[in-house]
This record gives structure tokens, C-alpha cells and sequence, in this order.
């Protein structure tokens, strides 16, 4: 077995802090994020609800933590995680290239690992209500005995704060998403396709060295001008005129981007450029303001403040969020939101507003930290009209 590294992602310090407060003895993650995060094994079977990845982490640093995945991942995961102990049910596979023990299915394999560390009378900390139910139903009654808490909260507050290796991965996606909107704002011209906008970003990610496509929503043309998520292109062919939006990230290492742009093609009214211009500048005075302390409903209520007294009807409830595995992570801004943020955090503030049958949409990342706030994407092009 390869000799184990310390965690660089999973913020191990942070979470010991945050299990202390809560008085959270161990933790079970399954969720696909957060079994990620904290194993550091990026698979990509737990997408499927049937194959569970699932952590067990104790706040006791003498208490072993445990890993147990489907067989078929056995070998991967245990080649990719700083957990030793990692076990596998039969799932997929029998057999596989490693001479082991598989157990019958999950919860058997669940069951062995708390019966070896005689797990009883702790508090232990699920993803709650958002568990499959099925699942939470049998690993409820193999917790009886103990306490059973939601720890959704501290794994997200865990998240929120990155380590320097998640900054690096994340402005990595950051710089690779820059320039393939640049290849897509060049591809932006009369009687081009919204296909030749698709392929255009996405093949400068994959040669700018992405890991992979989180995701691209490419708006063009009146067909969909007014979507938020147009999921794929429509062979919309680009007339003088048109509306043009892109929300798109790249991902390095499991980690993504979300950056969006807006433009008209040779022309627009006066309107359309002072709304453009109004978004643009209260998101950056807001991104540029972000201090640790503020929470994401104070965050949400300045924003607001800045955009609503120039646009009325301003539509959004929320107005940014953080970003690193999960496309959306905390704090979220949104009025009601009390989460304070911590740095080092990485954050997006975006900015929407319908007009004339057009959803403009702009969004920025911001590094915030104690010394101060980077903004990442400052260096992108804002300019509304695309020369025809």
C-alpha cells in the first residue's frame, strides 16, 4: 500500500473545530460532494443513487476513519485517498484485481466498520433530510443507539473556507474558462451558429488543459434570449441584432469555474447599454467590498441596494454565492441567509435583469481574504456590442 499523504484539500483543522462546537463525534458523509471533499477521491460513480461513497470520519483523531465503496472503485479509491482503512461491497464487480474482502452490500460493510471502533452512545452527525430515503431509513436503524444530528451545516461551513490547493485548483479553472470565452466572444459574428459558440469554448477549455465541462448555457438569438440555462445549442444562426449570453465553467481537478458574459451583435439600443452598464458596476463595487464578517444576507442586502435604486423591479433573490466543488456553495446571498463569511473564500456575484425579451446576466469571482478582496476575472472584456 502506498504510504498516505495528509489531507490538502479536506480542511481537517476546520472541521475538527466545527465537530468540538456541535459536540459531533462522528461524521457519515455519502453525499457526492461531500464524501469527495473529505475522502479526496474524486469518483465518478456516486452520481448513481444505488452505489454509495460514504465517509466515516471521527472527531477522535485516535479513532481510525473509514472509506467504504463499491468494489469496482475499490482499487482507485484506495490509490487516491489519504484514509487507510477503505472497504468495498460488491457492487459492479465480484472480483477485481485486488485479493480482498468484499461484503454483500453497503450497509453490511457500514456495519463492520462501526462495529470495529464499538461505536455507541456518540452523537453522529448525517446529511439529514437530504439522504435517499431508503438509505437514511436502514442507516438510522443501524445508528440505534446512538444520536443522530444534521451536520449539513458544518460541512458547509467547513467547505466555504478553502485550503491552498483548493484556491489553486479553483483560479486554475478560473483562468482556463477566461480564455475560452474569449474564443467564444470571437466566434460571436452574422451567420455564425449558437453550435459554433459551443465549440468554440469548449474545445479552448479541453486545450487549455480542463479536466472536464462543468457546464455551458449558451443563449442566442430570440429563440432563447430570455433562458437563464438553455441546456444545449439550437442551430440558432446569429443575425445582426442579437441578443448573445454564455454561463460557463471549466473544471481542474474536480473543482469548477462560473463566469458569464452578455452581448448584442453590431447593435442595441441605449437602454440595453445603461442597463448593462448598472449591473456591471454594482456587482464590482459589491465584489470589491466583500469583507469577512458580512453575512450572505447582508451581502444580499447591499447588492440589492446598489442595482434596485437604478432598475426597478430588480428580479433576483439572491445575488451570489461560493463556489469550489459544488457550483453553489456557501455563504449564498440571499435576504434571509445569516451565514458569515470566513476567508479564505472564493465567491461569485452575478447580476440578472429582463429587458425587451433579453435576460442580460454578468458574473465575477472574487478571492476574499482577511488582507483583502482579488478579483480574478477583472481582465475580461465588458464591452456589450460585438463588432458585426
Amino acid at each position: 500500500m502506498r504510504k498516505r499523504q495528509p489531507p490538502t484539500i479536506f480542511n481537517q483543522a476546520r472541521m475538527q473545530q466545527l465537530m468540538d462546537k456541535e459536540g459531533i463525534d462522528l461524521l457519515i458523509l455519502r453525499g457526492n460532494e461531500n464524501s469527495s471533499y473529505v475522502s479526496e477521491f474524486f469518483n465518478n460513480g456516486g452520481q448513481l443513487a444505488y452505489r454509495p461513497f460514504t465517509v466515516f470520519y471521527f472527531r477522535d483523531p485516535a479513532i481510525e476513519s473509514a472509506y467504504v465503496v463499491p468494489a469496482v472503485d475499490l482499487h482507485l479509491a484506495m490509490d487516491s485517498t489519504w484514509i487507510s482503512d477503505v472497504r468495498a461491497y460488491a457492487m459492479a464487480e465480484f472480483f477485481t484485481d485486488l485479493d480482498t474482502h468484499f461484503y454483500p452490500d453497503f450497509f453490511e460493510a457500514a456495519k463492520a466498520v462501526l462495529s470495529d471502533r464499538k461505536v455507541k452512545g456518540l452523537v453522529i452527525g448525517t446529511e439529514g433530510e437530504t439522504l435517499p430515503a431508503g438509505y437514511k431509513a436502514k442507516l438510522d436503524h443501524l445508528l440505534e443507539g446512538n444520536r443522530i444530528v444534521d451536520a449539513s451545516p458544518i460541512v458547509e461551513l467547513c467547505r466555504m473556507v478553502k485550503t491552498p490547493e483548493e484556491i489553486r485548483r479553483l483560479r486554475r479553472a478560473t483562468e482556463i474558462t477566461i480564455k475560452a470565452h474569449a474564443s467564444f466572444r470571437d466566434a460571436i459574428k452574422v451567420g455564425g451558429t449558437d453550435r459554433d459558440l459551443f465549440k468554440a469554448a469548449t474545445g479552448r477549455m479541453i486545450s487549455e488543459g480542463a479536466d472536464g465541462i462543468r457546464f455551458i448555457n449558451i443563449g442566442c438569438g430570440p429563440k432563447n434570449s430570455f433562458a437563464a440555462h438553455a441546456p444545449f445549442p439550437m442551430g440558432t444562426v446569429m443575425q445582426r441584432g442579437d441578443f448573445v449570453k454564455v454561463d460557463m465553467g471549466a473544471i481542474c481537478l474536480g473543482y469548477n469555474a462560473d463566469f458569464v458574459r452578455s452581448y448584442f451583435l453590431g447593435e442595441t439600443s441605449a437602454k440595453h447599454q445603461e442597463i448593462w452598464k448598472r449591473l456591471n458596476d454594482a456587482q464590482l463595487e459589491l465584489g470589491m467590498g466583500l469583507r469577512p464578517g458580512m453575512t450572505g444576507g447582508e451581502m444580499f442586502e447591499r447588492g440589492y441596494s446598489l442595482i434596485s435604486k437604478h432598475l426597478p423591479k430588480f428580479p433576483r433573490e439572491f445575488i451570489g454565492h461560493g463556489v469550489g466543488i459544488g457550483s453553489h456553495e456557501q455563504p449564498r446571498m440571499n435576504e434571509v441567509n445569516r451565514t458569515v463569511l470566513e476567508g479564505p473564500a472564493v465567491i461569485c456575484i452575478e447580476y440578472s435583469y429582463y429587458h425587451e425579451g433579453c435576460r442580460h446576466h454578468t458574473e465575477d469571482t472574487f478571492l476574499v481574504t482577511e488582507a483583502g478582496v482579488e478579483n480574478w476575472t477583472e481582465n475580461c472584456p465588458r464591452e456589450l456590442i460585438v463588432k458585426a
